[in-house]
């Protein structure tokens, strides 16, 4: 089965990673955490900040810490939302909710980017060593099973 062989690779990949096997892993790994957990508290204070600002506010579409929750975490993390706000300062808030959007993504693309470069070059440097060591083992057992003249 050969075609599953690409699909078994990224598992083994994905499972490095996470293990942070070699530093290109662990290098990833970190970037990952960083990125996720900068969203996560930005994510908790901006649902305190709008639902402060939209909650009272004449045709807002943001009722509870849910309905706040919500608009932020999906503003945050794809750009678009399920509820607009109503207040200057929410729309505001929307823009520099759009702006993180793009940064997460820009610096997900960049860590990613950069972990296919090193993990490459990591690659091709492993496969150089075992290369390297089958040529010294083919050229010590040429002598060995050589007949002497």
């Amino acid at each position: 089965m050969k075609g599953h062989r690409p699909v078994k690779r990224a598992g083994h990949e994905v499972l490095a990673v996470a293990r942070g096997s070699s530093r290109t892993h662990y290098h990833l790994r970190h970037r990952i955490l960083i990125i996720f957990g900068l969203t996560a508290v930005f994510a908790v204070l901006c649902t305190v900040v709008i639902y402060l600002a939209e909650h009272g506010a004449e045709g807002s579409e943001i009722h509870s810490l849910w309905d706040s929750f919500l608009f932020s975490t999906s503003q945050l993390l794809t750009g678009s939302s399920v509820a607009s706000p109503t207040t200057d300062f929410g729309k505001i808030l929307e823009l520099i909710f759009d702006l993180w959007a793009i940064t997460v993504v820009a610096s997900l693309a960049g860590s990613f980017g950069a972990f296919f470069h090193a993990r490459s070059k990591e690659m091709n440097e492993e496969m150089e060593k075992a290369e390297a060591l089958l040529h010294r083992h083919d050229a010590a057992g040429d002598t060995a099973t050589r007949p002497a003249r």
